[in-house]
This record gives C-alpha cells, sequence and structure tokens, in this order.
C-alpha cells in the first residue's frame, strides 16, 4: 500500500479510501495512527458482481465499514460495484455505526457531506422494481443489465438543494468523469475513487481508466 497526502484547504483531515474490492484492510493500522477526522469511503468496497441469494451484501462490507467507523466518523458513498445492494443492506451498513449517503447529504460538525450514487446503482433500482427477483444472477440477464446501466447517468437532482447550503459542502461521489455533471454545483471539495490510479500506470501517468478511457486526466 501506498499513502498519499493532500493539503486541501478543507477544515478537517479526511482520510480517502476507494476501491478496496474486499482486500485484507490491515492497512487501517496506519490509518488510525494519523487520526484523521473523518473517513470518506467512496464506493466499489464489494469485489464482483454475483451473490449468494440467500445472503446480505452488506455481510461482506461490514468488517471492513465497522473498522473504519472505530477509527473516525466514517461516510459512504455507493461504487458501481455496489449495484446489488438491497434497503436491507444500507440498514445492516447504517447499524454499524457508518453514515450512508445514498444520493443524500448531511449536515456534520458544521459541514455539508453529500454523496453521489453511482448510476449502475440507481438505473438497477429502476430494472429490480419490476423483478420478483431481489438478487439476480449477473450472468442470466448480463445483456439487459448492461444495456440499462451504461449509457445512463447518476440522479442530480437534489444536489441543487446540496449546494445552496452555506457550509462547507463536500461530495463524496464513486466516479471522477462525474465532474462534467456536477462542476457547475456550488461544491467546495469532490472527492472520487474508480479510476484505479490510471489502472496501468507509465512514468506516473494513467493509462486507461473506466469512464474516461485512454490517457485519464483524473486519476489522483
Amino acid at each position: 500500500m501506498q499513502q498519499t497526502f493532500y493539503k486541501l484547504n478543507t477544515p478537517v483531515s479526511i482520510c480517502l479510501l476507494t476501491d478496496l474490492h474486499e482486500r485484507d484492510f490491515s492497512f487501517l493500522s496506519d490509518v488510525r495512527d494519523h487520526r484523521p477526522d473523518m473517513i470518506a469511503v467512496t464506493g466499489d468496497v464489494l469485489r464482483g458482481y454475483t451473490i449468494d441469494e440467500n445472503s446480505l451484501v452488506a455481510g461482506r462490507m461490514i468488517p471492513f465499514l465497522s473498522a473504519c467507523a472505530d477509527i473516525a466518523p466514517t461516510f459512504f458513498s455507493l461504487g458501481n460495484h455496489e449495484w446489488l445492494i438491497h434497503s436491507d443492506d444500507i440498514e445492516a451498513i447504517a447499524a454499524s455505526g457508518v453514515k450512508v449517503l445514498d444520493n443524500s447529504w448531511i449536515d456534520w460538525n458544521g459541514l455539508c457531506i453529500g454523496g453521489l450514487t453511482s448510476a449502475s446503482v440507481t438505473e438497477y433500482r429502476r430494472f429490480r422494481a419490476g423483478s420478483d427477483l431481489r438478487y439476480p444472477k449477473w450472468d442470466a440477464r448480463r445483456s439487459r443489465l448492461e444495456e440499462l446501466i451504461e449509457p445512463n447517468l447518476p440522479y442530480l437532482d437534489w444536489l441543487k438543494d446540496f449546494s445552496s447550503q452555506p457550509d462547507y459542502k463536500i461530495l463524496l461521489t464513486h466516479h471522477p468523469e462525474y465532474w462534467s455533471l456536477i462542476k457547475d454545483f456550488d461544491i467546495d471539495l469532490a472527492l472520487a475513487g474508480h479510476a484505479h490510479g490510471g489502472q496501468i500506470r507509465l512514468f506516473g501517468h494513467g493509462l486507461f481508466a473506466p469512464g474516461q478511457g485512454f490517457l485519464p486526466k483524473l486519476t489522483s
């Protein structure tokens, strides 16, 4: 693990964690040592796109998120790998002490913190609303789900109210490519993930990132 620290014009110390994909989280001891004021988790805590229909998605996320909440107040927005997340899962995550920001925002210690949910999540919810299956298998419906999810945009209507708040505004959004959609809103700081630093890097520059293609600009 490589740690990178940015000095930004923020009133608090923030630890950004993203794209863990169910990997070992022993690095949290380093996070604890740095004593952040808050932890921002911008999605893709989960690894894959399939799940046993008899288990909760949240069951695979709780150990990591609970460990974060034990260190500092933790705020979590949903990435594309959380596309299967269900209302029961969100309740279980909230019970662990983590604030789930699902196209919503809250006031916290004089800050306004929002979470812009991945379009993969919101569009799949629309699809699932017409289905009796709670956790349908990806491979059985793959072409249809890709058709529904990929071309769609995140739900932005709530951002007008969020950006009108007088406090310092921090937006958690998994996708850095959403910047083109949110840049005209009055937001002080946007935190993202998804690009994995550019997936493959050469001479310190990313060669490719999902949602941005080759030579992505938004990777760090």
